[in-house]
């Protein structure tokens, strides 16, 4: 049997064999060959060049595509700006039946720090519509994270990428000018002051925000959540901010997102629900980012099953150990006034305090060494965020405490709590309050001048530490708490009291309570001063109020029993500041109502007495 080889020709298309017949050609080039510039045999129905790639060959276009200009090729970055309003577009028609939305103007891609497109035209109002609206795609998160961790790790399963579009609502936010930008600017001027879990550095190396994915945009909602003050008559839960993170929130969840970046901004919603009073959803996103630690196995990365894989730069490790101390801040903090139980356990000795905060935003691991979490409360030169982890350290100290003192008089057990440590504890607590204040300076009369006003960014850890001074102080003033037992009533059926000792420190804790209360009445007249000025006050952090609370009905209280002047002008000082401080966070109004509540029941009683 006779075999020909067929030679290769110019262009890789292979030579017609010399006893084929001749095949027809077309007068010119077909469509994709002058588009690529190629050669074209011109063959009919296809040519060479195309029957090879397996694509369409186009003859019928060729003469009006000679006559003008051929168009460029779309590159990969406009195929991924328009994939990405394609999405958009989906998203519009499928709420297309609740609102018409007029025509998107074209929608660009650049870095997220310097985002600037056209404004959006304003959108008319919308129907009231679900908090969330069920994705019809399902999630593609490998079950196994849960069901089997040991199969989950032998198998190498990948952790797919959320398949849910930024929502139409949130676009619509984030792509209004400058927003991003202006967000981020005014971000890291105000919350990150007092808060930094967020990297600076890595912020500014300007991901676009299409490719990083919805959790950016999620986290990028976080910050301008926390960041904008809400409107006067508009209820902090009813804000149309809020209500988009929420269902954001509930998308990205259902969609199976695992990032730090989604952890960031579920942070941030909590940080608003918290400074703003809404309960229980503070209370419940608080556990739920107890959760989310677990899963992602912060603050390394060993623990998480590979959920967020190895970290590539110091900066990287050090964020994720910060976002897991912003969240055990979280967590201490809310049990303040309810002495409920944590969600995160306690550090063990391989963790360590964050380090210089200058350090962390510039991305220098050179600037500040690391701090183990023994560190002396003494030290100097320690940066406001470790500082605020100290302090959340000190209050999950004393809550433990308390919760034990508390559990044992109910069940008629001794106190299982020696006294030394107790006086240990609040020698820890009025040492660390000193190193958070300035100190006075020094005059040519060798006389003391006033404190400096502090600085603001150190108010969370000092405010957080006289809470929890006044909330110890509470403990042990209060009858209950003097006898071994759960009744304080007279007579012979009483539990014993305690021990001269626990007596003598019952009687200090009064005067404890007086002196933080009136301590915390300066701070709050340096606070006042502060937040005159528009600069400090998107500073000011919710971490301060429990403490001018606490305060406030320490005072109220002083002055219902003995009525004294000096108590009564504190109590007014520190009722002005809570006030002014409601113009930024809202849960300043629930503090006011809880105390006109004591007032009015107080009169309500007095008035039943005297009848």
């Amino acid at each position: 049997m006779a075999c020909f080889f067929i030679a290769p020709g110019i262009d890789g298309e292979p030579n017609q064999s010399p006893f084929a017949p001749a095949p027809s050609k077309a007068q010119q080039a077909c469509v994709s060959c002058r588009k690529q510039k190629r050669k074209c045999d011109k063959i009919l129905p296809t040519c060479s060049l195309c029957a090879r790639m397996a694509r369409p060959c186009d003859y019928t276009a060729t003469d009006t595509i000679s006559q003008q200009q051929q168009p460029a090729q779309a590159s990969s970055e406009e195929l991924a700006t328009l994939q990405a309003r394609l999405s958009e577009l989906e998203n519009r028609l499928n709420h297309a039946s609740q609102s018409q939305a007029p025509p998107l103007p074209p929608h660009p891609s650049p870095p997220i720090m310097h985002l600037d497109p056209e404004p959006l035209p304003s959108l008319p109002p919308k129907p009231p519509s679900p908090l969330w609206c069920p994705s019809a795609v399902p999630s593609r998160f490998p079950t196994s994270l849960f069901l089997d961790l040991d199969a989950f790790n032998w198998s190498t399963t990948p952790i797919p990428a959320p398949n849910t579009p930024i929502p139409s609502e949130v676009l619509d936010i984030l792509s209004r000018g400058t927003t991003v930008q202006d967000t981020a600017t005014e971000y890291f001027q105000g919350t990150h002051a007092w808060f930094p879990f967020i990297s600076k550095k890595r912020m500014e190396l300007g991901l676009s925000l299409w490719e990083a994915g919805p959790e950016l945009a999620f986290l990028f909602l976080g910050m301008k959540l926390v960041s904008t003050p809400v409107n006067n008559g508009v209820e902090p839960p009813g804000n149309p901010l809020y209500i988009a993170a929420k269902r954001f929130w509930a998308s990205l969840e259902q969609a199976g997102s695992v990032s730090l970046q989604f952890l960031q901004g579920m942070v941030l919603v909590t940080v608003y629900e918290l400074g703003h009073g809404i309960y229980p959803a503070a209370w419940i996103s608080v556990g739920v980012l107890g959760r989310w630690v677990e899963v992602l196995g912060l603050p390394g990365f060993r623990g998480g099953g590979g959920v967020l894989g190895s970290v590539t730069t110091w900066t990287e490790s050090e964020e994720r150990r910060r976002v897991w101390w912003a969240i055990y801040i979280l967590d201490r903090y809310i049990c303040l006034g309810n002495k409920k139980r944590f969600c995160l356990p306690e550090p063990d000795e391989s963790f360590v305090l964050p380090v210089d905060d200058k350090a962390f935003d510039e991305g220098n691991p050179t600037l500040s060494p690391t701090h183990p979490l023994t560190t002396p409360l003494t030290t100097p030169n320690l940066s406001p965020f470790p500082r605020l982890v100290q302090s959340a350290l000190l209050l999950s100290r004393t809550l433990t405490h308390i919760r034990t003192v508390t559990s044992s008089n109910i069940h008629s057990r001794p106190l299982p709590f020696s006294l030394p440590a107790l006086t240990s504890l609040v020698n820890d607590l009025t040492t660390f309050t000193t190193t958070l204040q300035p100190p006075s300076t020094p005059s040519s009369t060798s006389t003391l001048l006033p404190s400096p006003p502090p600085n603001i960014s150190l108010l969370p850890p000092l405010s957080l530490t006289l809470s929890t001074l006044l909330l110890l102080f509470d403990t042990y003033s209060t009858p209950e708490n003097q006898h071994l037992g759960p009744s304080p009533l007279p007579g012979p059926e009483a539990p014993p009291l305690q021990s001269p000792s626990h007596i003598l420190f019952a009687q200090q804790s009064m005067l404890g309570l007086r002196e933080t209360s009136l301590q915390i009445r300066d701070l709050s007249l340096d606070l006042l001063d502060l937040l005159v000025l528009p600069s400090q006050e998107k500073k000011l952090s919710p971490l301060c109020l429990d403490s001018l609370y606490a305060s406030m009905a320490t005072l109220h209280w002083l002055w219902k029993e003995a009525g004294e002047p000096e108590i009564r002008e504190a109590l007014e000082d520190v009722r002005r500041c809570i006030s002014r401080t409601s113009m930024r966070w809202r849960v300043s109004k629930e503090y006011l109502e809880i105390i006109r509540r004591q007032d009015v029941s107080f009169a309500m009683a007095f008035r039943a007495e005297s009848k």
